[in-house]
């Protein structure tokens, strides 16, 4: 499952995975958490060299929660919602454009995925990470759609927002995911797409599982 940032994608896999019975991994949290380690140990996000060398000496553990959603420890440490700011954001945004960082968290996704009876959502996994899934979903949403969404999100965890500065965050990083040259942002061209600007999660989920459920009808 891939698509634009803000679009719900880890709300509608892990829905989607409860029903099925399946695990659920946002693979952005992997990123995030090169992005915090980078912010923690102050090294700049354009340093190749460290960045490469931070993201191959994080350890990830995965304890299955009740959700279906896999917990994500690195190090040894939850780090909960401090992977969810907006810089540590950007952070993952950038550091995750270095090729050989990617090269790196592309290969343990790889090895957790390997198994199958999973939904792992994030960005390229369509294209490059898993190219021979069974099923694939690339999830849109208007950029203004996106950043209410967020908007939304901020406040109710009771964090200071403005709208307009996350909206103009989004098209940024939209620009710089779509036109990098590592593995940019783009639907596999087997996939399923959706566009949720003017759906319920709910719907979204009924969708998707209503796609899985006729491919495994069809392949029996």
């Amino acid at each position: 499952m891939d698509g634009t940032a803000g679009t719900g994608k880890s709300s509608v896999g892990m829905l989607a995975a409860k029903e099925l019975g399946y695990d659920f991994l946002s693979t952005g949290e992997m990123y995030r958490a090169l992005g915090y380690k980078t912010i923690e140990k102050k090294i700049a996000v354009d340093d190749v060299q460290k960045v490469t060398e931070i993201a191959k000496n994080i350890k990830f553990t995965f304890e299955r929660g009740t959700d279906a959603s896999l917990k994500m420890f690195v190090d040894g440490e939850y780090l909960g919602n401090k992977l969810h700011s907006e810089k540590v954001g950007e952070a993952a945004s950038k550091t995750s454009a270095i090729p050989s960082a990617r090269a790196v968290l592309t290969d343990k996704m790889r090895e957790i995925g390997r198994g199958g009876g999973i939904i792992m959502e994030g960005r390229d996994i369509g294209t490059v990470v898993f190219p021979d899934a069974e099923i694939k979903f690339y999830i849109d949403a208007t950029p203004e759609e996106r950043a209410k969404r967020r908007f939304n999100q901020l406040i109710q965890r009771g964090e200071k927002a403005d709208y307009e500065t996350i909206l103009e965050c989004i098209r940024a990083r939209d620009l710089r995911d779509s036109t990098r040259t590592v593995a940019p942002l783009k639907p596999a061209e087997d996939a399923f797409i959706i566009d949720t600007s003017s759906m319920a999660l709910e719907q979204v989920v009924e969708h998707i599982l209503s796609v899985i459920k006729e491919k495994i009808k069809n392949n029996f």
